[in-house]
């Protein structure tokens, strides 16, 4: 089992716990019959968030590792340094 820091760990249950009260104020919004566009834009939000954090780091570790394949198996890796270097890039701004 991997060790998380008790960071890591506050963090986790912190987000979980956003995502938790959001969707109650959905419930509660349509249980009472009103409108619960505004928590269902930030769920999106948060969401779309929380996705383009995890898909920018599951790349990076994915060309990492390709990297580290092709040098092993003495192939170019500069194509490959050439994505990370873009993705880096894009992700800085």
């Amino acid at each position: 089992m991997a060790h998380q820091s008790y960071a890591e760990e506050q963090t986790k249950i912190s987000r979980e716990t956003k995502f938790a009260t959001l969707g109650r104020a959905i419930a509660d919004r349509v249980l009472s019959g009103d409108d619960a566009t505004e928590f269902i834009q930030e769920a999106a939000v948060r969401r779309y968030q929380e996705y383009e954090r995890g898909d920018r780091s599951a790349r990076f570790a994915a060309l990492a590792r390709q990297v580290g394949d092709a040098y092993v198996q003495k192939r170019d890796i500069q194509p490959l340094v050439e994505e990370l270097r873009e993705l880096r890039r894009r992700e800085i701004g």
